[in-house]
This record gives structure tokens, sequence and C-alpha cells, in this order.
């Protein structure tokens, strides 16, 4: 095969495995395809904000019985995975006095005989569970044991990376709408507004032809009632889901620093679902984000800054990390710092000013939510 067709096709391969990556849907048929062969039913469970599991994925099924199924919490053996966050399996399904029944009729009809489920972990939270369920008698051995929990691991994973994916282009899209929200105010509503002036000033030099003028008239109110349609219409485009108006206003904090000091500025949110802050709250939280990107521009002496935002139930953590001279041996916060700190403490969070042992300053605010 020639060398150059044979980069390709492992360019393609290296392509598909990216988008595999950073689609839940796909990620998960791979690991499903990973874990059983044709004889066997396996399956991948997610939960609902109240916990209530549906098997979202199923592959080798023969009857269709087990496609989105919802399993209430504790009931089943994949309800008591999602549960305890841990693996379980029982070698004989319909005899094991260890798990509920409620799914009986459903394992039957598929003539499986024992079940697998292992959780999918990632940094402590159960995102779902994944099953197999062979239809021959047997015990679980630890190879297969460990051979379905590495397979979760890897999903789980992927799964994460493709929910941060995600985030970030819903974030990409409303600030691509808030550009255009903008761009349409300055060059159409400008144009509205001349027109409507221009109609007004027509109308008024027109005192000899009332019906010139009434015509002149009615134009110009069509020109209001546009303008007022418009200003609509970019009030919906510049407004985003309250999840991501977090993450929006950061990303433009972040723009606004790089143009300001030609330094890059990284945002990184590292959960899939961050999480939803009351107006004031946000405020305050960026009103004090925005101060600590000033220090660094001010007394860093940086040549790159990172703002993460992470939410671990029930605090979300903003953190600026930069890169330059760290804190000195006489450092004292200054009036800026100082407030936002008594703001966000009002609140209930804090904020905390610390060197990096590898060079640079990080700091970290964290508020209830």
């Amino acid at each position: 095969m020639d060398m150059r067709v044979h980069s390709l096709l492992e360019l393609e391969e290296q392509y598909a495995n990216l988008l595999a990556a950073l689609d839940r849907g796909e990620a998960l048929r791979r690991a499903l395809a990973l874990l059983a062969d044709g004889s066997e039913v396996a399956w991948t469970a997610r939960p609902d904000a109240d916990g209530v599991l549906t098997l979202d994925q199923v592959t080798g099924d023969r009857t269709g019985v087990l496609r989105a199924l919802r399993v209430p919490p504790s009931t089943g053996l994949t309800g008591k995975v999602f549960r305890a966050g841990r693996a379980e399996w029982v070698d004989d399904y319909f005899g094991s006095q260890e798990i509920t029944h409620d799914f009986d009729r459903h394992i039957a009809t598929e003539n499986v005989r024992r079940v697998l489920a292992v959780p999918l972990l990632r940094d402590g939270e159960t995102l779902g569970v994944l099953a197999i369920g062979p239809r021959e008698d047997g015990t679980f051995g630890d190879r297969e044991i460990e051979h379905a929990s590495a397979i979760a691991a890897q999903a789980a994973l992927a799964i994460s990376l493709a929910e941060r994916a995600r985030l970030s282009r819903e974030i990409a899209v409303h600030e691509e709408r808030r550009r255009m929200a903008a761009d349409l105010h300055d060059s159409v509503g400008a144009l509205l507004f001349a027109i409507g002036s221009g109609m007004a000033d027509l109308a008024e030099s027109t005192q000899a032809d009332p019906e010139l003028r009434a015509r002149l008239e009615g134009l110009r109110r069509q020109a209001v009632d546009a303008t007022t349609a418009l200003r609509e219409s970019l009030r919906t485009l510049r407004s985003s889901p309250a999840a991501l108006a977090l993450g929006v206003a950061l990303r433009a904090d972040c723009e606004a620093f790089a143009d300001r000091t030609g330094l890059p500025a990284e945002l990184v949110i590292l959960d899939e679902d961050p999480p939803e802050l009351a107006p004031s709250r946000s405020d305050t939280l960026l009103t004090a984000v925005r101060e600590a990107l000033l220090n660094v521009e001010k007394h860093a002496h940086a040549s790159a800054v990172t703002v993460s935002v992470q939410h671990s139930n029930p605090w979300l953590t903003v953190a600026v990390h930069d890169d330059g001279v760290g804190l000195g041996p006489d450092y004292t916060p200054g009036l800026g710092l100082t407030s936002s700190a008594e703001a966000l403490g009002r609140l209930g969070g804090s904020v905390r000013v610390v060197s990096d042992p590898d060079g640079g300053t990080i700091w970290r605010a964290r508020l209830p939510c």
C-alpha cells in the first residue's frame, strides 16, 4: 500500500476516535461493543435529576423490552450499583436474594441468566451504569469483573470529555449570538433610527400636503415598530441559559484580558453541569474574578493565565492561575482583593491567594450554590 494512503487511513482512524471521544452516544456504543459478544445482552443506564435511571444504550437484545426501560433508585442490580457506586454481580439472577426483582419479566424475556453491573465513575461521581447479561449459566470471574471495570472507567472518561465539549460548544454558540446581536444593534438598529428620524423631519416639512404628511407619519410609526421588534429580538439573542451565563461571562473576561495585555487567557470548565447562580451571586463572583485578573495584569509579570471553574456540591470554585513571579514574602492583599473577598464572605464564600510551588500565583474563590 502506498505510504501516503496508509498515512491517510491512520489519520482517518484517529479522527474517528476523536469524534467518538467527543460524542457520548458513540463512546457508550463502543464501550458496549468491547464489553459483550453477540450472545450477550449489554446496556448502559443514565440517571435523571431524581436519580431514576433509563437504559439509553442496549446491544445484543432480541425483543426490545430493555430499551428505554426506567429503573427507579436501588431497584434491580442496575439501580443497586448506581446507588452503591461499586461493581456488583449475580450468578443466578432469579434466585438472588441480594437484589429486588422488579425486572424479572424483562430479564426472562431476554433469556438472561446472570448479570454483572459496574458504575461509570468520574471524580467521585456516578455518571451511570454499564451492565452485561450473559444468556448461559456460569459464574463471573475476577478477569471478567476487572475487564468490565476497565471499560467502564474508559467510558466514564469519554462521557466527561463529551459533556465538557458539549458545554464548550454551547458557550461558543451563545458568544456568537451575543456578537451577532451587537452587530445588528450597531447596523440595523442605527439604520432604523435614521429612517425614523428622516421620516419625522420630512413630515414636519410637508405642512402644505396633509396626505403626504400622513403617509410619512405612517412610515415613521412602522419604523418605530420595527425598532421595537428588533430590540426584543436582540434581547432574546443575547440571553443565555442560566447554567451557561457564568461560563459565557468568564469567557468574555478572559478575552478582554487577552486583548488588554496580549497574554493568553484560557477558560477551563471542569464540570459538564455547571450550577445556576442567582444574578446577584453571579455578579459578585464575576466582580471578584475581574479583580483577580486585574491584579495579574498589574503585578504578576506572567506569560499566561488560566481561569478554571469546578462544581463540587455544594461549592462552586473559580480559580485564576498565572505563571508569574508569585507572591513576595511581605505580600498583603490590596483594597480591591479585600473588598471582593468581603463581598463573597457575605454570601458564605471565601477567597484564598497562594503562591504555586511550581511558579506563579493561584487565586481561588469558593461560593456555596
